[in-house]
């Protein structure tokens, strides 16, 4: 198999496991503060991959740093933007909002690499845009403060997988993903101890397993294998993989969350396997 065939399919899986934490992030929110819950998450994720990764953090370079620091910033922002509002709004139409972000990946990379994105990818994002409205907008088009604040999320997202693909092709990505995991995982976490002074950690175990799930599987694993698989292939490519995270947010959110699985989201899910399709498939 050719390598960016590999990191196509690392993608999706990480698509996968981040569809399934919109559910599981949203019920641990109904008894964890969102920066704590953010905090608690990037800061035993990065502990893990300095645990894992010890010996590749070692030979750190300043390029590695420069990368993981503003990648970390979008990272950050990206998160806090998206967990905050996901108070305010549904899992699946955070998935959809924040999927957003592959209508906005092409042109940005733009203004980075100058290399004018494909027909194709163009083509391909335009109708995965359009399914995913069609997986998580309502019939009311009501937009909340929760919405807003995933459309910045997405922005933020869009910024961080442009740079990711700028910066893992020269410097080591599992370097650049614990920076960016630690410098979130900081910044989070000081920000939740000032303003949260009670802090209890008497979680019951399900809101521990919900917060180590998050940690292991869409934060260490996740960053680590989109920043390797990214130097195998495009940021536009990526993102389009990436937000199919929102049919299985609509998919478990109807599973574990009781959300409607109507027929427009059905048309939805087909448009954004279209738009998946002709991206990988056309040359």
């Amino acid at each position: 198999m050719k390598k960016s065939t590999i990191a196509d399919i690392a993608l999706f899986f990480v698509a996968l496991g981040w569809g399934l934490n919109f559910v599981v992030e949203k019920k641990s929110l109904t008894a964890i503060t969102p920066l704590m819950y953010l905090g608690l998450r990037f800061t035993l994720s990065a502990l893990l991959m300095a645990v894992i990764f010890h010996k590749q953090l070692k030979n750190i370079t300043k390029e590695d740093i420069k990368g993981g620091l503003i990648i970390g910033l979008f990272v950050l922002l990206g998160f806090v933007t998206q967990t905050v509002g996901l108070v305010y709004t549904t899992p699946s139409k955070s998935g959809f909002i924040t999927g957003s972000n592959v209508v906005m990946v092409p042109f940005l990379a733009y203004f980075i690499t100058k290399e004018f994105p494909q027909l194709n990818q163009i083509v391909g994002a335009i109708i995965t845009f359009v399914g995913l409205g069609f997986v998580s907008i309502d019939e009311n088009l009501v937009i909340g403060w929760g919405d807003i604040l995933t459309l910045l999320c997405a922005l933020c997202f869009a910024l961080q997988i442009t740079f990711t693909e700028y910066y893992v092709k020269k410097s080591n990505p599992i370097n650049i993903a614990f920076i960016q995991i630690a410098l979130t995982g900081i910044i989070t976490m000081g920000i939740a101890i000032i303003q949260e002074p009670a802090i209890s950690l008497s979680y019951d175990l399900e809101i521990w397993g919900s917060i180590f799930f998050g940690a292991v599987f869409c934060t260490a694993g996740a960053f680590a294998v989109q920043n390797v698989a990214q130097k195998y292939t495009s940021s536009t490519h990526a993102a389009v993989i990436l937000c199919t995270e929102s049919i299985f947010a609509g998919i478990f959110s109807y599973l574990f969350w009781g959300e409607p699985l109507a027929l427009k989201t059905v048309v939805g899910f087909v448009l954004v396997l279209a738009g998946v399709l002709i991206t990988e498939i056309v040359p």
